[in-house]
């Protein structure tokens, strides 16, 4: 879905077992650079590449790879974008990044951890982060703009996990919100709460994305808000 001169919301689905998990990443490019915002579970890269060529652009060509936080379904594909794209930059929040880098247990799987779960779900973490871990290029902090596509401001929303960030995409009055935002029935959420670190936090962040002037906002589970 094309949502700007410079803004598209790709719909990804990849297989996951018997059924398919669906993903809106973002892509937003200028003349010198095609930025990616969030790469799927591992074995993702294929499905994503695709996704890129149905709206003229090439996975190849990406210049910079946005991760908007640590869990394993917006880390899993990176690995394999880069090696489509091996001249791509990964950038994160600093809060997150060692558990990008995998120096520290990811929220997600730490939590499984500690309540001594066992089963598919806990096979599907370890599995995953361990495919998935990779260096972080850019640390990003709160309110630091990067200029390019338009000039892409990174904003600190912790609650999801301790350093998920949105981004503000300037030029397009559109907020890439990964996971601190949902849409549900016409409306602007916040995290889910039973994949939530902290919902205190969570609920602080939803308020601090909707203080922007928004002409919408993409979120990585459920799809597009025009406001």
């Amino acid at each position: 879905m094309k949502l700007a001169e410079n803004v598209v919301m790709l719909d990804v689905a990849v297989p996951r077992g018997e059924r398919e998990m669906l993903m809106h990443p973002t892509l937003a490019w200028d003349e010198a650079h095609l930025v990616l915002f969030d790469t799927g579970i591992p074995g993702s890269g294929k499905y994503f590449a695709e996704a890129i060529s149905a709206v003229g652009k090439r996975a190849e060509d990406l210049t910079d790879i946005i991760l908007t936080h640590q869990d394993v379904d917006h880390i899993g594909g990176a690995r394999e974008l880069l090696k489509r794209a091996p001249q791509a930059k990964i950038y994160a929040h600093e809060v997150d990044t060692p558990f990008i880098e995998g120096t520290e247990t990811p929220t997600k799987l730490a939590q499984v951890l500690a309540a001594g779960t066992t089963g598919p779900r806990l096979d599907f973490l370890q599995k995953g982060f361990e495919a998935s871990y990779l260096p972080v290029d850019v640390q990003l902090k709160d309110g630091e703009l990067l200029d390019f596509a338009g000039g892409i401001e990174t904003i600190f929303t912790p609650g999801h996990t301790p350093g998920h960030a949105a981004f503000y995409l300037k030029t397009a009055k559109i907020m890439v919100c990964g996971d601190a935002a949902n849409v549900a029935d016409g409306v602007l959420r916040g995290s889910n709460p039973a994949m939530t670190w902290n919902m205190e936090k969570a609920e602080e962040s939803l308020e601090k994305i909707k203080s922007y002037d928004l002409a919408g906002a993409i979120c990585y589970h459920s799809g597009y808000l025009k406001f």
